[in-house]
């Protein structure tokens, strides 16, 4: 199971299955039928519109850096911090540093692996 799907597991399998489909979708950049996905899994768990992943990882596909920023702007600075770097960093803000430095220790696996992914990028770059 992938990330995504770990994240939406307490919602219930079909909720997973329904994410994994919209995480292919955008994969393949079929991000209209991402979309309709998206929105049909909000009609049938509502609670799914918690989770931000999807929404962001959507308008990051679309190309919309400053919508998925604004999907995460104003949350407090522990919640939802790898999206927040990555945001940060796609809009050519520096401060996404400080995020991804503050959160490579996580106790959550997916931040931390997902800040010093980050962080390695930009040591290779």
């Amino acid at each position: 199971m992938s990330f995504v799907g770990e994240v939406v597991h307490h919602l219930g399998r079909d909720a997973s299955v329904a994410a994994e489909g919209i995480v292919e979708c955008i994969r393949d950049n079929r991000l209209d039928e991402a979309q309709t996905r998206l929105e049909q899994l909000y009609d049938a768990h509502p609670p799914a519109r918690e989770l931000l992943v999807l929404p962001v990882a959507l308008a990051l596909a679309r190309g919309h850096t400053h919508d998925a920023w604004q999907l995460v702007n104003g949350l407090p600075d522990d919640q939802s911090p790898e999206l927040k770097a990555i945001c940060l960093k796609l809009l050519g803000d520096p401060t996404w540093h400080g995020f991804a430095t503050a959160h490579e220790d996580s106790a959550d696996p997916f931040v931390r692996n997902a800040m010093r992914h980050l962080l390695g990028m930009e040591s290779r770059a």
